[in-house]
């Protein structure tokens, strides 16, 4: 399930980065799509706990002081598949995933002896690092929605 909330978020940041208004959000596409109403409420539930929509602009632009983008060496590229390390660039891009986490995740990809991450296991594998409640900072933050609620 969280692997499919984080296809949701890269696709409602994405959607944001066209337009940057939230209500340009086809959440009925979505339900077209697949998804359930739990999934895309948890989605939006997080991108609204983790972004400030009034400084969205921040979040599209590049700060080279900051947040410089991480190059990687030809043995890190070897780890991931195509699809996957698209991914992994684009989840940083959109800060889904900041430079240490990304740090993280390759260092786990290396330790775990894995020959190459493919697509779901790289969303499981984030999913499990931006959902972890416990290794938040702010744990007392709900991240997730239950079945009966909803977002106003």
């Amino acid at each position: 399930m969280f692997e499919r909330i984080i296809q949701i978020i890269v696709y409602v940041l994405n959607s944001l980065k066209a337009d940057q208004n939230i209500d340009a959000v086809d959440i009925k596409e979505l339900s077209q799509l697949g998804y359930s109403e739990v999934e895309i409420s948890t989605a939006i539930s997080w991108l609204v706990d983790k972004a400030e929509f009034d400084k969205l602009d921040e979040i599209f632009t590049t700060s080279y002081t900051t947040n410089s983008n991480r190059i990687f060496h030809e043995s890190e590229v070897d780890l991931f598949t195509k699809e996957a390390l698209g991914e992994l660039i684009q989840l940083q891009s959109l800060k889904v995933l900041n430079n240490s986490q990304v740090e993280l995740l390759i260092e786990k990809a290396l330790f775990s002896g894995v020959t190459k991450l493919d697509l779901i296991t790289l969303r499981q594998v984030v999913a499990g690092m931006i959902f972890n409640v416990s290794n938040n900072i702010e744990s007392n933050k709900r991240l997730m929605l239950f079945g009966n609620e909803s977002i106003n």
